[in-house]
C-alpha cells in the first residue's frame, strides 16, 4: 500500500475515536460545582438542570458534590478545586475583603433565609422578647451583629441577650433548652423540619427587623477561571437559570429531582420547603439569578459598620450579572 494512502486510511480510522474522547474537542467539558450543604430545597434548580439535561444541552458534564466543610467552598472555588461553588454574598464579601479571588456569577435566593427562631412556649414573639434571654448562633460574626441589630431596632439593648455560640448545632440546641432562641437558621427549612418534629414556632426574617436585604445564596467561580473560561461560565450560568425557571413553572418536577438526589429528605418536608423556597428565585420585574448592585451596596455599608466584614468592598469587583442570560 502506498504511503499516502496508508496515511489516509489511519487518520480515517482514528477521527473517531479523538471524536469520543471524553472532555476533548467535540466532548462535553467536565466541570465542578461544590454545594454549600447536603442537598435539599435550595438546590432545586441545580438538580433540575441536571435532570433536564440543560447542562448537557449546554456543553457541560457537571460534577455536583458536598462539601466536607461548608466554610472551604469559597477556598476550593479560588483555587481552582471547584470551578462552581454556592456560598452566601456574606461569604463573597469576607472572601474579597482576605484577597481571595472569588466572583459571584449569579443569585439563587434573591432574599435573606436566615432567621431567628424560637419555640413558641419560650415566649418570644417579637424582637422586643428577646431582651433576657439567650439566643444561639453558628460561629460567626453575622450571627451576633444580626441579633444586635434586631435588638436596637426594637428598642433594646443587645448587652441583655447572652449569645452562645453553639456552632451548627442550631435546632438542638433550640429543642434541649439549652437557648432560648437561635439566628443562623433557616426559615424554609429548619422551621419547617421542627414543626414536622412537632415544634410549634415563632419565625423572625431579619430583613423584615432591620438587617438590609441580601441574596442569601449564590453561585461563585474564581476570578482567574472567569477570566481564562468565559464562555463556560455562561454556558454554565444560563443552563442553571433555566433549572431555576423549571423550577419556578414546575413545582413537583422540582420535588422528585431532589428526592432521587438526596433519598434521606422525606417527600413531605421537601413539598413544603419547596413551597417557601421556589418563589424566592426570581423577584417581580427581574430575571433568575439577577444580583442588585444596590442592594450588595447596602449590604457592605451595614456588615462593615457592624464588624461583619474588616473592610468597605467595592461590589463591582466580586459580583456580575454579565453571564445572565440577555432579556429577550
Amino acid at each position: 500500500m502506498k504511503p499516502l494512502r496508508l496515511l489516509c486510511l489511519l487518520a480515517a480510522l482514528l477521527l473517531p475515536l479523538a471524536a469520543c474522547g471524553g472532555g476533548g474537542r467535540g466532548g462535553p467539558e467536565e466541570v465542578t460545582l461544590t454545594l454549600d450543604w447536603y442537598p435539599n430545597a435550595d438546590h432545586a434548580g441545580v438538580y433540575l438542570a441536571r435532570e433536564r439535561g440543560y447542562f448537557r444541552e449546554a456543553g457541560l458534564r457537571v460534577r455536583i458534590r458536598q462539601p466536607s466543610d461548608p466554610a472551604s467552598v469559597l477556598q476550593l472555588v479560588a483555587a481552582g478545586r471547584s470551578e462552581f461553588g454556592i456560598s452566601y454574598e456574606n461569604e463573597v464579601l469576607n472572601a474579597a475583603a482576605r484577597d481571595i479571588p472569588v466572583l459571584s456569577v449569579m443569585a439563587i435566593m434573591q432574599h435573606p433565609l436566615n432567621s431567628i427562631i424560637a419555640l413558641e412556649k419560650s415566649g418570644i414573639d417579637s424582637p422586643k422578647d428577646l431582651a433576657g434571654k439567650k439566643v444561639g448562633y453558628a460561629g460567626q460574626s453575622f450571627g451576633t451583629a444580626a441579633i444586635d441589630t434586631v435588638l436596637r431596632k426594637a428598642g433594646k439593648d443587645p448587652s441583655s441577650v447572652e449569645k452562645i455560640n453553639v456552632g451548627y448545632d442550631l435546632r438542638p440546641a433550640l429543642t434541649s433548652g439549652r437557648v432560648d432562641a437561635v439566628v443562623d437558621a433557616y426559615w424554609n427549612i429548619e422551621a419547617v423540619e421542627l414543626a414536622q418534629e412537632g415544634f410549634e414556632t415563632t419565625v423572625i426574617r431579619l430583613n423584615e427587623v432591620g438587617v438590609p436585604n441580601y441574596n442569601e445564596l449564590v453561585v461563585a467561580t474564581g476570578k482567574a477561571y472567569a477570566r481564562e473560561n468565559p464562555e463556560a461560565v455562561r454556558r454554565f450560568v444560563r443552563a442553571l437559570v433555566r433549572g431555576h425557571e423549571y423550577a419556578l413553572r414546575h413545582p413537583r418536577a422540582a420535588r422528585d429531582a431532589l428526592l432521587e438526589a438526596n433519598t434521606e429528605l422525606d417527600p413531605e418536608t421537601v413539598e413544603k420547603t419547596l413551597e417557601l423556597t421556589v418563589p424566592l428565585f426570581r423577584d417581580p420585574g427581574e430575571a433568575v439569578g439577577y444580583q442588585d448592585p444596590e442592594e450588595w451596596r447596602r449590604y457592605v455599608r451595614w456588615a462593615v459598620e457592624n464588624r461583619v466584614l474588616p473592610r468597605p468592598v467595592e461590589v463591582e469587583e466580586v459580583m456580575t450579572n454579565r453571564y445572565l442570560p440577555e432579556e429577550g
